[in-house]
């Protein structure tokens, strides 16, 4: 079993293009609730299909990596918004999770802390910068972006929206959370610092955020609400198998 330290955070990573379908339903499929199946099978196309399969996967069997339980036993129930998280019926546990996708690349981070959350974005989707960032950045950030040369400021914008996104699904509100309410600022290379209005009352010194380069065409935002347990360590794996597991590199962007 693995063991997970209070100061770790751990990210598993899995690739569509590396998992069929039919594979997926034969290992996986017996281990979805009833609710799942039916979600599962309201799916037409098979990238969706595969999907849905491959992040329950993800998520059943990473867990059943650190609690000697086989996946089939890990239940997953969502809050009034949205947010999973484990149920086991007369079992304590102090494991908590995240799961987020885009394209074929999928990532789950897990802590001893519910307060974690992870987005993962395709970086060079293009976007309709002023429109998205007047509707969702605070004012200070869309002064930031658009002070930037127009061709830094599609990354820049993955890189706050990747970070927004983690800190609302940390907190389990999802949009409840206004996304105008807080801001990100970059002061150097390497640093992030977070601002909450008085409308959204929260506490930047209770928060640790990084920015993550997961390979490939993608951004990452990692949050995990840490307060005094601050966290030191986060260490990375990626599924090439159902059954095939390897240790990759943490690029850390900026922390």
């Amino acid at each position: 079993m693995l063991k997970l330290e209070d100061s770790d955070i751990h990210l598993w990573y899995a690739d569509q293009a590396e998992f069929n379908v039919p594979e997926l339903e034969e290992n996986c499929i017996n281990s979805l609730t009833d609710q799942e199946t039916d979600r599962y099978q309201r799916y037409t196309s098979e990238q969706r299909r595969k999907q849905f399969l491959l992040g329950r996967m993800l998520i059943r069997k990473t867990l059943s990596q650190y609690v000697e339980l086989p996946p089939a036993a890990w239940k997953l129930v969502a809050n009034d918004y949205g947010k999973p998280n484990i149920e086991i019926a007369g079992k304590d546990h102090a494991l908590f999770f995240n799961l987020s996708h885009s394209g074929d690349r999928l990532v789950l981070a897990i802590a001893n802390n519910e307060s974690i959350g992870v987005d993962i974005e395709a970086r060079n989707k293009p976007r309709r910068l002023p429109k998205v960032a007047d509707r969702y950045f605070s004012p200070t950030e869309v002064a930031d972006l658009f002070a930037l040369p127009e061709v830094e400021q599609l990354s820049r914008f993955y890189d706050l929206w990747t970070l927004k996104e983690a800190y609302i699904k940390a907190c389990g509100l999802g949009l409840a959370i206004s996304l105008q309410h807080f801001s990100y600022s970059f002061p150097s290379d390497r640093r992030i610092l977070v601002d909450f209005s008085d409308e959204r009352n929260d506490d930047a010194a209770q928060w640790q955020f990084w920015l993550i380069d997961p390979g490939g065409p993608f951004k990452m935002g990692l949050a995990i609400k840490s307060g005094l347990n601050k966290i030191t360590k986060i260490q990375s794996r990626k599924y090439l198998a159902l059954e095939e597991i390897i240790t990759i590199d943490t690029d850390i962007v900026r922390d």
